[in-house]
């Protein structure tokens, strides 16, 4: 009798799923080996056991043994859990509660869910279908072709194929390595977006930000807010604004970039760079400068309306300023219109009205090399047409001058300590009297002419060999033969500290 009842009661359920079966909204019992009511919990309270399998429109919903709140539209499902939507997820899990009214899911305990693209692992999932959109929490990993993301909770949107995750998130590809506090990402088009501290490792640096986005099949991407970028090799970049593209080797960096190169000592700014990895090269435009920092001595500060560069291998790097050229540093100034310097030999060269400046030297000519140790000036060398000059202590109307075809001048801690004039060497020199004042004016000429200084001042002169000389009375010269050929002094333009490196002169 008992079983009769039974079977009438399941034909009677059968019939009522009839009923309803063109109302998309309701879920459907499509099959269950055994139903009984609770009457404690209510008329509608039903127990379900053995292959349940519900649907609802497209959704269909498989377990072991259910409590459907037919009433409410509802169920509580145990047990081997499976959700099924034809092309677009399926989800597994050990517990459930649906509720059709509303189209929402809670998934608990081993959950997994499949969406062709990826698969989602976690303990906890909500899935409100009508909202379209999921999300996990207490943790979560999904798993994916091209990478594997974790973090604490996370969004999910079946429909715009996008996700955002919150709190210790990890994404890891073949490419990169993402570490986050929130990452927005669009699995169509492989995007990733970075809110909050973010750590981006790649095989040979790694990227700070708090505002960007890559994508992670092309490694392009943008950088915000003063992200910062350190490779391996000890190079440190900022700026306001960084687009890159690994796959394509290049960056470019807008307003407010800060190079720096801890193992040589080199600090780069600008408002506009370019760089990239194959050749591995870059310039910076938009007043530009460059620090050649030295912790103990004095530092260097260069600028040009363009600085370039170009790593030719391990051990030798080229750079490259050219139009305004302006340089600073203490003991050491100069101008020109363009300059090399090469790390092989560190020689620095200056072209196009050079000038370089020491203590009250003026030193000009074709071109001028500046050799340099790892930080210092050794030896300036005046390839042609050499001139050096100074003005007369007390009489800035005289000025000491000696010029010939080539000269080099020899640096002892920071100070010219020799110069020689070699070929042609002409001098115009006021020797310095007893009280003070100037009388007379020493001309000479020879082959080679040495010069020695002490304490930043003159000490000596030595021409040879057979060099002639003639000691006038300023009062019986006649003032054009005070100057040599090609006298032109240019305090006006030399830069007088390392702000004035930017003052444009002609």
């Amino acid at each position: 009798m008992k079983q009769i009842k039974y079977i009438l009661l399941l034909l009677m359920f059968g019939l009522l799923i009839d009923g309803h079966a063109q109302k998309t909204t309701n879920v459907i019992l499509e099959n269950s080996e055994t139903l009984s009511f609770d009457k404690a919990r209510g008329e509608s309270f039903q127990v379900l056991k053995g292959n349940v399998r519900f649907r609802q429109d497209r959704v269909t919903m498989f377990c072991d043994s259910a409590y459907f709140y037919d009433g409410k539209n509802s169920f509580d499902a145990f047990g081997h859990v499976r959700v099924v939507q034809p092309d677009s997820f399926t989800i597994t899990c050990n517990k459930m509660f649906y509720d059709g009214n509303v189209q929402l899911l809670r998934a608990r305990g081993n959950v997994v869910m499949d969406n062709n693209k990826f698969v989602l692992h976690t303990e906890n999932f909500d899935y409100y279908k009508g909202k379209g959109y999921g999300y996990y929490f207490n943790g979560g990993k999904i798993i994916d072709p091209q990478y594997v993301l974790t973090s604490e909770c996370g969004y999910y949107y079946p429909n715009e194929k996008k996700s955002s995750f919150k709190n210790k998130v990890k994404l890891v590809n073949t490419n990169v390595t993402i570490v986050s506090d929130t990452l927005l990402y669009d699995s169509k088009n492989e995007t990733a977006t970075l809110v909050g501290p973010s750590v981006l490792y790649y095989k040979d640096y790694t990227v700070n930000t708090k505002n960007g986005w890559a994508n992670t099949k092309t490694n392009a991407g943008a950088l915000y807010d003063y992200s910062v970028i350190t490779s391996k090799d000890g190079k440190y970049v900022t700026a306001d604004t960084i687009l890159f593209n690994k796959t394509e080797g290049w960056a470019k960096a807008y307003h407010g970039l800060d190079m720096q190169d801890s193992t040589r000592n080199i600090i780069i700014r600008g408002d506009y760079g370019v760089f990239t990895e194959n050749p591995r090269a870059g310039y910076v435009t938009k007043r530009p400068y460059m620090i050649k920092f030295a912790p103990k001595e004095d530092s260097l500060f260069l600028h040009a309306d363009t600085l370039r560069f170009l790593e030719v291998d391990s051990t030798e790097r080229l750079a490259r300023a050219y139009n305004n050229v302006r340089f600073y540093r203490k003991d050491l100034q100069g101008k020109c219109d363009s300059l090399t310097y090469n790390s092989k030999d560190s020689v620095m060269q200056m072209f196009t009205d050079p000038i370089i400046w020491s203590e009250e030297n003026q030193l000009t000519g074709d071109q001028i090399d500046v050799y340099l140790d790892s930080i210092n000036p050794k030896m300036i060398h005046i390839k042609k047409n050499a001139m050096i000059t100074s003005e007369c202590e007390g009489a800035p109307e005289y000025f000491n001058q000696m010029s010939s075809k080539e000269s080099k001048g020899y640096i002892i801690d920071n100070q010219i300590r020799k110069i020689d004039m070699i070929g042609n060497a002409l001098s115009v020199y006021f020797p310095d009297e007893d009280g003070g004042g100037h009388s007379m004016v020493n001309k000479a000429e020879g082959s080679l002419m040495s010069i020695y200084l002490k304490n930043k001042k003159l000490e000596k002169i030595v021409m040879k060999p057979q060099p002639k000389g003639v000691l006038y009375p300023l009062s019986l010269i006649e003032k054009e033969e005070l100057f040599l050929k090609g006298f032109k002094w240019q305090k006006d333009v030399r830069p007088v500290s390392k702000e004035d490196i930017f003052r444009h002169t002609k």
